[in-house]
């Protein structure tokens, strides 16, 4: 819904009166509540209440909400999940945090919302009936890949699918769907049933699992695609069929990556299989095993416009991982109804009946795992552009299009482009730069990345949460699996956290700081950061051992053009602001582009800078304490005259970072201001 046809909402306000349109649950206990505000906008409630808050409210209640409004967060780094646009394709425009709500009016409970009550408890006691023995990440699965709620993975496993380009099997998609069919056709040919019983049966068996996987896009699909092929019509009107029921319940629809990957598998499927299982059939595998897996690799194929989407990499090791990944979720699924209906049928042994459950999932769980290793150690991402991706995949149609007059005309056209195109990757590609600069977006922290074509270093890394999702991710978005050497400007959790965080994984190497603790002398802010962090034991210790002293005169060489170079302090300050680390990357021959990294250096610290003499001049310059107003004085930037500012700071902050007398000081000097609570991510290449 674009914000130009509706009254924007007032952001500032306090109290909404709203109107609840849909209310959904999760198996994590969440509760998602979507309103339609008076003013016309749809937004989404979150609530933080102690109580159950909005579990007993059903679609037509009349609400008063009392929280703040807000818009959606949007990608703030390359590869991360954009809420944002997310919602806006479901035509929500904002999301509102909801301290506590009043009912001003309700309605009769309708038949839509019964149902999805009904529902929800459904497959929570099925998930429980055939689950008593299963550990949690194995329960987590089996809800993801059956009933198509991803609420209980945990981040570990959500990356491990991502990374090994199967996270489209979280999602119950037509994989999901021909699996929990496959034995329908089998068991009413053993009774004999008739063609029309058949039907019915077949119409109940496919709505009952959309009710049981919660009617996403692509289930709604199968489920009306599979109905209508079974009424003996042809898969184009299924499709055609199926779309216009979509479309018409919900215009968003459509705008969905669901919706639209669902339909790209389903046409590879339906384009490209008689072809495919003749090329694999040349290659003696036989028909049977042709035929088998010819649809997972037509559907990957349909896929190829959302490559970036679901992380693919473009090698042989990862489509075979999509192959098979895809084989066993829809095992999983085939297994998942008889264990069910045993289980609820006889619940003294469902835990003999689950045994082939968790197997599947287990094998799924294995490949995934595998495949994270490999993508790891062994892969490097490729991040091609939509025109590249849209070129590929029209050639790969193309190529398998029967021979005519627009094969002919159109085949050697879109070669000719994408080989344009791929040179043009190609070139980018091989001639890196010397060194590409990434100020993530870490919210109210600070973290750089700095990738050379040698070695990776990363200069603070956010909160300790931070550093174990958003920096995380951003490491696999450019393929990094360990750091080469990580640099703690000082000992505050929101600049150090992040980099314990991923020694905790193992993704670090070196970690240089100007404030080395020891055993029997531990400075206050470091003792006050390991108790903010968590951490104990081995996880501490190693950590503590790869820490390296780095203070004024040492320097890092990342690469033949690029060094770190530490200018303060000459000797340890402790972990405090005061004794941050004060380092000057310097980037190429001549001329140097360098950039000053200040950590949370205050105002009176850069005033005795100036009077040791020491050379501040950079061209960018990392403002110090995300923009407070007791640092980057007048008297420092015009020691050190930055053509270019970096704020790391996070949207709406309890401090009021930036000051506004910092970014009057930042403008009277005549600096560039980037800021990451703005502009995302700050990327620069050289």
């Amino acid at each position: 819904m674009s914000s130009r046809m509706v009254p924007r909402q007032d952001l500032d306000a306090t109290s909404f009166e709203a109107y609840v349109t849909n209310v959904s649950y999760e198996l994590s206990g969440d509760t998602n509540v979507t309103v339609r505000l008076t003013e016309g906008n749809y937004a989404v409630v979150k609530y933080y209440g102690s109580d159950e808050g909005f579990s007993n409210i059903s679609p037509g209640f009349r609400v008063l909400l009392n929280g703040k409004i807000k818009e959606p967060s949007k990608a703030g780094n390359p590869g991360e999940f954009d809420y944002r646009n997310y919602l806006r394709k479901k035509g929500i425009l904002y999301i509102i945090n909801c301290d506590s709500f009043e009912i001003l009016g309700s309605s009769k409970p309708n038949l839509t919302s019964l149902l999805q009550k009904a529902f929800f408890n459904f497959r929570k006691n099925t998930l429980d009936s055939v689950n008593d023995d299963f550990d949690d990440s194995s329960k987590a699965l089996v809800a993801a890949v059956c009933l198509g709620d991803k609420s209980l993975i945990s981040n570990d496993v959500r990356r491990n699918f991502n990374i090994s380009c199967c996270s489209h099997l979280l999602a119950v998609s037509g994989t999901h769907f021909s699996g929990f069919l496959v034995c329908l056709p089998i068991v009413l040919k053993a009774f004999k049933i008739k063609r029309k019983a058949a039907f019915f049966i077949h119409l109940l068996f496919c709505v009952a699992i959309g009710c049981l996987t919660g009617w996403g896009d692509s289930v709604t699909r199968a489920c009306i695609m599979s109905v209508c092929v079974f009424a003996e019509r042809d898969w184009l009107s299924a499709m055609s069929v199926s779309s216009f029921v979509m479309i018409m319940a919900n215009p968003f629809a459509a705008l969905s990556s669901g919706f639209q990957m669902s339909f790209c598998a389903v046409l590879g499927i339906k384009l490209y299989s008689a072809k495919m299982t003749s090329y694999l059939n040349r290659l003696r595998l036989g028909e049977t095993v042709s035929k088998l897996i010819s649809p997972s690799i037509c559907a990957s194929l349909g896929m190829l416009p959302f490559w970036t989407d679901i992380s693919m990499r473009p090698d042989f090791l990862h489509l075979l991982l999509q192959i098979a990944g895809s084989f066993l979720a829809s095992l999983v699924c085939t297994v998942f109804v008889p264990c069910m209906v045993l289980c609820m049928l006889f619940p003294f042994g469902s835990e003999f009946f689950s045994i082939p459950l968790l197997i599947c999932i287990k094998l799924l769980d294995k490949l995934v795992v595998f495949g994270s290793f490999l993508s790891e150690r062994e892969s490097v991402p490729v991040h091609l552009s939509n025109i590249s991706l849209m070129l590929i995949s029209i050639c790969v149609a193309l190529f398998f299009l029967p021979s005519c007059f627009v094969k002919r005309c159109l085949f050697r056209i879109s070669c000719l482009l994408l080989a344009i195109s791929i040179g043009v990757n190609a070139v980018s590609l091989v001639n890196k730069p010397m060194a590409r600069i990434i100020f993530a977006d870490v919210g109210q922290g600070d973290c750089c990345l700095i990738i050379t074509p040698e070695r990776t270093c990363l200069i603070d890394g956010g909160t300790y949460d931070k550093g174990a999702s958003t920096v995380s991710d951003l490491l696999d978005y450019y393929g990094i699996w360990q750091v080469d050497i990580c640099v703690i400007s000082h000992w505050d959790v929101d600049h150090a956290g992040g980099i314990a965080a991923l020694s905790e994984k193992g993704r670090t190497k070196t970690i240089l700081t100007s404030y080395v603790p020891s055993s029997d002398c531990i400075d206050k802010d470091v003792n006050e950061f390991i108790k903010s962090t968590g951490l104990t034991g081995n996880n501490l210790s190693d950590f503590l051992s790869q820490l390296e002293l780095f203070t004024a005169g040492n320097i890092v060489k990342l690469s033949d053009t690029v060094y770190l170079e530490a200018l303060y302090p000459d000797l340890p300050r402790g972990g405090g602001n005061e004794g941050s680390l004060l380092a000057m990357l310097h980037i190429g021959g001549e001329p140097v582009t360098k950039i000053l990294f200040t950590g949370d250096l205050g105002s009176e610290t850069e005033s005795n800078l100036i009077k040791k003499g020491i050379d501040l001049d950079c061209d960018i310059l990392k403002v110090a304490h995300h923009g407070s107003k007791y640092s980057s004085s007048a008297e420092f930037l015009e020691s050190s005259s930055p053509a270019i500012a970096v704020i790391s700071v996070g949207s709406g902050n309890f401090y009021g970072h930036p000051s506004p007398y910092t970014i009057e000081r930042l403008n009277t000097y005549g600096c560039e201001i980037l800021r990451t609570d703005l502009d995302g991510a700050v990327i620069l290449e050289y």
